[in-house]
């Protein structure tokens, strides 16, 4: 009798079989789900063991299933989820009250994500040109830039790809190069008495992690305030410790009007904010926006507790010293691999930029046992958990450097 030959079908294919008859087919997944994860280390359905070099895209700035953070959420959980903003909260408050006492005199919105929180700034950015008497207020952002899918957050993304195939959208929206700081007087000229807002991330990361210069940056400051618009920093990526500092804008040495937040704001859990300077509090009165679920009092104790561990274990301290032998590191692979072009970003924010497309690059990575995540075409992005070691960066890099060498051939 001839034997069964059928294959058995692994706990992976199952699983891609239920996604692609249930889920939307909006993602295109690389071939792995991942079951757990344990600091900076993931593993799949298969129990092959992974280092996190994405960090959820970063996310989990304090690896998977810190126990601190596991012991508030469980800890408020057995209080408290939700009551709605019809009532004070001493959570959301907490958090508030931290989160200015560590970036600038203001006041706090909260939401559940970083689009959230950039559709928050459009709206206030929109009133605010209406308050002023603006009939046609225009935004003004980077052409590289990403600032999420909502509608308005779409149109504030520099990038057309994002925007292509949904027709008339918003209008009151102008695009500045990167760091062109002629282009940049141009559109404020160009929209003369109409500029409302300009957002920016201080590293562009979508687009392929490009830091602002301080220069652009000092421009930008000294055009908003020329002509009474708002300068929006959107730290969605940057912010909670990612760039060496808690906020990137620290490095700049600018106090935004508005800055967005979320990500990694309470280490995995959904969560967004906006955080707007004391001038401009007032422009979002009662009723002209909100949140079932912003500020809850779940999502708000573990943010709470996010930052107090990246004081606490002073987070920040690691995130520069890994840095720097990252970027060493990536520099004498650059000596050796005439495809590799740039290295740049702050902090762990890193992209290294090649003369090919990197998704193939990426994909050897993720077999060889290192999760990297390719963007802007030819860009590899390397964002590490914050409180990863020395000796798991350089194990992490081997993969690396095993890996380039193959396509450097």
């Amino acid at each position: 009798m001839a034997k069964d030959l059928a294959i058995k079908k692994t706990k992976l294919d199952e699983i891609k079989l239920k996604s692609k008859k249930y889920l939307l087919g909006n993602y295109s997944p690389y071939d792995v789900c991942f079951k757990y994860g344990v600091g900076e280390l993931l593993f799949d359905t298969e129990n092959k063991q992974y280092i996190d070099f994405l960090s959820g895209v970063a996310v989990m700035n304090l690896g998977h299933s810190d126990a601190d953070i596991l012991d508030a959420l469980r800890e408020q959980a057995d209080r408290l989820f939700q009551t709605s903003n019809w009532f004070y909260s001493e959570e959301s408050s907490n958090l508030a009250e931290a989160l200015i006492a560590n970036s600038f005199p203001g006041k706090v919105f909260f939401c559940n994500s970083g689009t959230e929180a950039n559709e928050a700034a459009f709206k206030l950015a929109r009133k605010y040109g209406f308050d002023r008497g603006i009939e046609k207020p225009v935004i003004l952002s980077l052409k590289q830039s990403f600032h999420g899918r909502t509608l308005s957050s779409m149109m504030m993304t520099g990038q057309e790809k994002v925007r292509t195939g949904f027709g008339e959208l918003l209008s009151g929206f102008d695009y500045v190069n990167v760091n062109n700081e002629d282009d940049l007087v141009e559109k404020f000229e160009k929209h003369q008495g109409s500029v409302s807002a300009f957002i920016l991330e201080p590293i562009v990361g979508e687009g392929g992690i490009i830091p602002i210069t301080q220069n652009f940056a000092n421009l930008a400051r000294k055009l908003t305030e020329e002509t009474n618009s708002l300068l929006i920093f959107d730290e969605i990526q940057t912010g909670m410790g990612r760039t060496g500092r808690l906020f990137c804008c620290e490095h700049y040495g600018i106090i935004p009007d508005v800055m967005t937040l979320g990500k990694a704001l309470a280490s995995g859990f959904p969560i967004g904010a906006m955080i707007v300077t004391d001038e401009y509090a007032d422009v979002l009165g009662v009723g002209t926006h909100g949140s079932t679920f912003g500020g809850n009092h779940l999502a708000t104790f573990v943010a709470f507790e996010t930052l107090k561990i990246i004081f606490g274990r002073e987070i920040l301290d690691n995130v520069n010293g890994v840095s720097e032998f990252i970027f060493n590191r990536i520099r004498m692979m650059q000596n050796k691999y005439s495809i590799i072009k740039e290295v740049r970003g702050k902090g762990l924010h890193i992209g290294v930029d090649f003369t090919i497309p990197t998704k193939n690059i990426a994909y050897e990575c993720l077999k060889e046992g290192l999760v990297v995540n390719s963007t802007a075409e030819t860009v590899i992005r390397l964002m590490p958990p914050l409180n990863i070691s020395i000796e798991r960066v350089d194990e992490a890099l081997n993969i690396f450097d095993k890996v380039i060498e193959r396509f450097n051939k």
